[in-house]
C-alpha cells in the first residue's frame, strides 16, 4: 500500500486541528465519544442506557452485570481517514459486582490518542448500581520534536431503577479537569452527564439527558428504541449544540450481537459505526 507523503500527513494534521477549533463539532483532544452501539445510535446517551453492551460508556453498569461479555467497536468520524475510532473491551463477574478493561484508539500515525480504561462496579442493594474507572491517556505524533502526553484521570457513574421502567443515571469524566497542558487547546474534556430512560410499554425504550463539558454549552440528547421479538432493535436520536441526527440496527442472537449506527451533522457529515459483542 502506498504511503501518503510527508506533505500530505502535514496537510492532514493542519485539518484535524481546524476541527478542533469547532466548538463542538468534531472531538476535541480525548473527547471520545459513547462508544456502545445502542448509545450511539440514541444520541450518544449513556447515563441510564440499561443495555449491558454499554457497560464501557456507563461503568453503573458493572455493578449489575451477570455474564462476562466482549465488544468491539469501529467508528469512522466523518467518514474521514485519518479519524478513525477503534475499540476493544470486556468485562466479568467477580464474585461482588463485576471488572472492566478497555482500550480505546484513535487516529493514525501521524496524530493518535489511546485512552486505556479500567473500572470496577457493584451493587448497592435491588436498586442501585455504582461503578469507578481510572484512565490513562496518552497522544501521540510522527513529529520527532513531539513529546508524547499522557495523563492519569478517573470517572464515577451511579444508576438507580425505582421501577422495571424506569432508570436514572448520572456519571461524570474527569471532573477535577485535569489536562495535560496550560493551552486552552489540550484541555482535557470535564464532563457531568444526567438522564433518564422510560419503557411506555415492554418494547419501547426512550431515553433524554442532559450533558455539561465545562468548556462548552450545555448539549440534550434525546433517543428512541423499538425491539422486535427480542432480536431486533431499532433506534433514532437527536444531539443539540450542534444539531446531529443518530439512527441504527442492532440484531442479537443467544450469545452474538451486531449494531450499526451512524451520526448526521449538518455541515461535516456521515459518521458510521459498527459493534460486536459476545456474551459467555
Amino acid at each position: 500500500m502506498k504511503q501518503p507523503s510527508h506533505s500530505h500527513r502535514n496537510i492532514l494534521l493542519l485539518i484535524t486541528a481546524l476541527l478542533w477549533l469547532l466548538p463542538n463539532a468534531t472531538q476535541a483532544q480525548f473527547d471520545f465519544p459513547a462508544m456502545g452501539g445502542a448509545a450511539a445510535a440514541m444520541g450518544g446517551a449513556t447515563a441510564a442506557q440499561t443495555d449491558f453492551e454499554s457497560a464501557s460508556d456507563n461503568i453503573a453498569l458493572l455493578g449489575a452485570l451477570q455474564s462476562a461479555h466482549l465488544t468491539l467497536s469501529i467508528r469512522q468520524q466523518f467518514a474521514t481517514e485519518g479519524m478513525g475510532y477503534a475499540r476493544f473491551g470486556g468485562a466479568i463477574p467477580v464474585g461482588f459486582g463485576s471488572v472492566g478493561l478497555t482500550a480505546l484508539h484513535y487516529g493514525n500515525s501521524g496524530y493518535n490518542e489511546l485512552q486505556i480504561s479500567g473500572a470496577y462496579g457493584i451493587p448497592l442493594g435491588n436498586n442501585v448500581r455504582m461503578g469507578a474507572g481510572f484512565h490513562y491517556l496518552r497522544s501521540s505524533t510522527s513529529d520527532p520534536y513531539y513529546d508524547p502526553q499522557q495523563l492519569m484521570t478517573f470517572s464515577v457513574a451511579l444508576q438507580y431503577s425505582p421501577s422495571e421502567r424506569i432508570a436514572i443515571g448520572f456519571s461524570t469524566y474527569n471532573p477535577l479537569a485535569a489536562r495535560m497542558r496550560t493551552d486552552i487547546y489540550t484541555r482535557v474534556p470535564a464532563r457531568f452527564n444526567l438522564g433518564a430512560s422510560y419503557r411506555p410499554v415492554e418494547n419501547l425504550t426512550t431515553l433524554v439527558e442532559v450533558e455539561k463539558n465545562l468548556y462548552y454549552d450545555p448539549t440534550l440528547r434525546f433517543g428512541i428504541e423499538y425491539c422486535l421479538q427480542q432480536h431486533y432493535a431499532f433506534r433514532v436520536g437527536l444531539v443539540t449544540h450542534p444539531t446531529i441526527y443518530t439512527f441504527g440496527f442492532g440484531f442479537r442472537q443467544r450469545h452474538i450481537g451486531a449494531d450499526l449506527s451512524a451520526q448526521l451533522h449538518a455541515v461535516l457529515g456521515l459518521t458510521p459505526q459498527l459493534n460486536l459483542h459476545y456474551t459467555f
